[in-house]
């Protein structure tokens, strides 16, 4: 089964678990882009606005926090374990 899976829900995830946290959002967005098109998964939309929902979002919205836009991605959900492992090192 696929699943969508954005890279804003990925750079949050990165962010709140303090892994890469000197690495800027571009950065981040490319390094996941090669990691999900390392597990066979695509790219389907770049740069959809993103929802955050927060009444501060002009606080957390910068390169080394969270993006503004995201790309967006189809990756079969029995991958997302190594997706996972692989945001872990960074």
């Amino acid at each position: 089964m696929e699943i969508k899976i954005g890279a804003d829900e990925l750079i949050l995830w990165l962010r709140k678990n303090k892994k890469a946290e000197n690495v800027t959002t571009k950065q981040l967005g490319l390094k996941i882009l090669n990691s999900i098109e390392d597990l066979g998964g695509k790219l389907i939309e770049h740069d959809k606005p993103c929802s955050w929902n927060t009444k501060a979002i002009s606080e957390t919205i910068d390169e080394f926090n969270l993006p503004k836009t995201a790309s967006q991605y189809i990756l079969d959900s029995h991958k997302l374990d190594n997706l996972y492992c692989d945001l872990s090192s960074w």
